[in-house]
């Protein structure tokens, strides 16, 4: 397995819970008797402030793992009882700090902008922080409201009130100014990493429609070519099939060419090494629509080199719209 990259294995990532002693014992055992990962150059564990006590992380160090992606969303206390965290602003700086003294070196944190409630000078003190923090890679989405969430409740009872397109755009800008100058690489449209070798190669793997597969219910498996299945979102029921000796893919899908196109032009324009478009008429046998190419250079979305198309700043958020029309 040299030089591969184990998929991000998620503790507490999800919904923000403090894990018992009992789940770490078992889970650490576990993940140390399925793999040696010794020779893995990327394996991640993704948590977050509240669901992980200092203890752990050692011990998560010593069964392989060389990356830790922290779910902070937020320094701003406020913010984080919006978003329905657990932790606080002190918290997450202290579980980082507890992260390198047990030896992680490749630290990633997740910040979210577009909160309700949110200011843009709030989101740049966000950003101040990450610079003290200085970790090697950052990742800076959108809040993304989903209905039958609580905040999507609130949201759409009048209580809260998410910032408007322009306000989050602003938020955009302000972390693509701020995290480059400090030595970022703004890699794809929500990812920074402090040079290439901090780029996450898990998410790249996606972004590149490199082969990969999904372990766990719900995941999610794809051939790189074009075959694309996913597993039972049912635990109990993935776990039946499992011990029975049967596959737990729920169900599957072929790609036509047409889709493989429309997918390697979107997920190439929302990463900075942008597309071949010769690369992607050859294999796919679907030719650009050249007047469109020439009007997103023109609106300065794109920079063309050669066959290569390399999206700019502004053209990563253009990504989906532009892919469309560029098809």
């Amino acid at each position: 397995m040299s030089g591969r990259s184990i998929q991000t294995i998620y503790a507490g990532g999800g919904t923000p819970t403090l894990l018992p002693p009992e789940f770490w014992s078992e889970f650490l055992t576990t993940v140390t008797v399925l793999s040696d990962t010794s020779e893995v150059k990327e394996c991640t564990i993704e948590t977050n402030p509240g669901a992980v006590a200092e203890r752990e992380f050692c011990a998560l160090r010593q069964a392989g793992f060389n990356r830790l992606s922290i779910g902070v969303q937020s320094f701003n206390d406020t913010l984080l009882e919006t978003l329905g965290r657990i932790h606080t602003s002190d918290q997450a700086i202290e579980i980082f700090r507890s992260a390198r003294k047990a030896g992680f070196q490749n630290i990633s944190i997740d910040l979210m902008y577009g909160v309700p409630g949110q200011t843009l000078k709030e989101w740049i003190i966000d950003l101040e922080h990450i610079e003290d923090l200085a970790p090697e890679h950052i990742s800076c989405y959108e809040l993304s409201v989903i209905e039958g969430t609580p905040i999507f409740k609130s949201i759409n009872d009048g209580v809260l009130s998410k910032p408007d397109e322009e306000a989050c755009r602003d938020m955009y800008f302000a972390a693509h100014e701020i995290l480059t100058r400090s030595g970022y690489l703004h890699y794809e449209i929500s990812n920074y990493a402090r040079g290439k070798s901090c780029i996450s190669l898990h998410n790249s793997s996606y972004w590149n429609r490199t082969p990969y597969i999904g372990l766990g219910p719900s995941a999610h498996s794809f051939d790189g070519k074009a075959t694309r299945s996913w597993n039972v979102s049912s635990l109990e029921l993935y776990l039946e099939r499992i011990r029975d000796g049967k596959s737990p893919t729920a169900d599957s899908e072929v790609i036509s060419k047409e889709q493989a196109a429309l997918e390697m032009v979107m997920l190439g324009l929302r990463c900075s090494d942008g597309i071949d478009l010769k690369k992607i008429e050859t294999e796919t046998g679907i030719h650009i629509n050249r007047d469109y190419l020439n009007t997103m250079i023109a609106k300065n979305r794109v920079l063309l080199s050669g066959t290569r198309l390399v999206p700019t700043a502004e053209g990563m958020l253009y990504a989906d719209g532009d892919s469309v029309n560029l098809i």
